[in-house]
């Protein structure tokens, strides 16, 4: 496997900002039976939602603008605090994959991720999200965003992660599910997305 990108903060003040926030949550005595790491894509979903398709407390721990190897600094901080959560859930890469990032050093990212996240809150189902369709960035196309889904299918075998397949959610036309930019999504989205969870997580 490539080696990852080194684990870094995030680049804007607002994001260090909001990453003190979550920390802030954390250090009130947060307790959250399951937990939800990643990008906008994450940070974006309702924590009602997320509870409701896991059936567990949650905790929306994302953060716009993550790439890979910001979650994994975000989660060295974040380590610090005993969680026991039942569930995780990881949905990051899209940023990392509109950096270029190949599908090799992104898996390898999100390799080294499930890794800590397992040895810092141990959680005994880990779910590993896919990136949904989105307008192709500057100098990447459809084929690049399927062979990095299909090499996070491969990490998900590998490492015994749950796959929530976003574009197996979002079906064949994405395009209701997502917002004007082509890139996050709306609540119809999110209402797909959660009824994928839930039969990933509830159904056995």
């Amino acid at each position: 496997m490539s080696a990852p990108r080194p684990p870094a903060p995030p680049a804007k003040a607002s994001g260090l900002k909001r990453h003190r926030a979550l920390l802030a949550r954390l250090a009130a005595g947060a307790a959250p039976e399951a937990v939800a790491l990643g990008d906008s894509l994450v940070a974006g979903w309702p924590e009602p939602d997320l509870a409701a398709a896991t059936g567990l407390a949650t905790l929306n721990l994302g953060l716009p603008g993550d790439r890979v190897q910001t979650t994994r600094w975000r989660l060295s901080a974040m380590a610090a605090f005993a969680l026991r959560p039942r569930l995780a859930l990881v949905m990051v890469g899209t940023n990392s994959f509109a950096d270029g990032d190949a599908a090799e050093t992104i898996a390898a990212g999100i390799d080294a991720l499930v890794t800590a996240l397992r040895a810092a809150w141990a959680p005994p189902t880990l779910v590993l999200a896919t990136v949904p369709w989105r307008g192709s960035p500057p100098g990447r196309s459809e084929a690049d965003r399927l062979a990095l889904n299909a090499a996070l299918g491969d990490l998900a075998r590998a490492r015994a992660l749950r796959l929530l397949d976003g574009d197996a959610a979002l079906g064949p036309d994405p395009a209701p599910g997502l917002d004007a930019d082509r890139l996050h999504l709306n609540a119809h989205g999110y209402a797909a997305l959660s009824g994928a969870l839930a039969g990933l997580v509830r159904g056995g």
